[in-house]
């Protein structure tokens, strides 16, 4: 069985596969003050119940947007089990060709949204992943990444709104605007960050196809992809498991196994 660990911000995503079906997603809160036993603690009780044994695991993978993390979790990871462990990053074989400055520079999790939709979907793409921040990928029809655009993620907005402006509450954001004109302030403010950022997510749709010559496939993954995609004009494919799905796929081509 394989342990995928996608280590964002605010939290982590962890699944686990065996020949190449996913058995369970989870998530945990990421804490950058707990120790390695205590993060050994929580992978222990979550694997235990889905009805998975540490003893089972044959190999993880770990992406990481909190480098600091990453030498944690793989302490965490070996106390349950020692296996072979990858992390994304440099000397990890992808099979993507990063047309950027810096390819080292790509976001982990980008790169394994990337992975997954080139081995999912035709080129050319664009991937959008609901994080911290909310990031828009191109991929050219040779599935090239040609490049990225960020901007700040729906919970990143809301606590800036609610933390400077006084009069402002703290929204769930589970409730889909009818009307780009909200007639209170909570409906004012669910229209601006879902309505608002799908706006957003139209205009970038539109700007990649005019870059990359050709309408793309559109695919999203993270929290509120299914709630923004839901109001968008464009097509978009919402897949919740892209980044442990990419996870698997990279662990696949550095091991041949799963």
């Amino acid at each position: 069985m394989l342990l995928t660990v996608n280590i964002g911000n605010f939290n982590m995503l962890l699944a686990v596969y065996q020949n190449n079906k996913m058995l369970f997603r989870s998530q945990l809160r990421t804490d950058p003050m707990k120790t390695a036993d205590e993060y050994a603690i929580q992978l222990k009780n979550v694997l235990s119940l889905y009805g998975v044994s540490c003893e089972d695991l044959t190999g993880a993978i770990i992406s990481c947007v909190a480098p600091a993390l990453t030498s944690s979790l793989k302490d965490a990871i070996l106390l349950l089990h020692k296996v072979r462990i990858l992390t994304v990053g440099p000397g990890l074989k992808t099979g993507l060709n990063i047309k950027i400055d810096n390819p080292a520079q790509l976001g982990a999790d980008l790169v394994a949204c990337a992975a997954a939709v080139r081995a999912k979907f035709p080129a050319p793409n664009v991937v959008i992943n609901f994080d911290t921040a909310i990031s828009a990928m191109g991929i050219d029809k040779d599935g090239a990444v040609i490049g990225c655009c960020i901007s700040p993620g729906i919970r990143l907005s809301l606590e800036a709104l609610t933390t400077h402006a006084a009069q402002l509450p703290q929204i769930d954001l589970e409730h889909i605007p009818t009307t780009i004109a909200g007639t209170n302030t909570v409906a004012s403010m669910e229209a601006g960050l879902i309505l608002g950022n799908a706006c957003m997510l139209d205009g970038l749709i539109e700007r990649f196809a005019v870059l990359l010559g050709a309408e793309p496939t559109v695919v999203a993954t993270g929290d509120f992809s299914r709630q923004i995609a839901s109001q968008c004009h464009h097509e978009i494919i919402c897949e919740p498991n892209l980044i442990c799905d990419g996870l698997a796929a990279l662990y696949r081509r550095n091991t041949k196994s799963v």
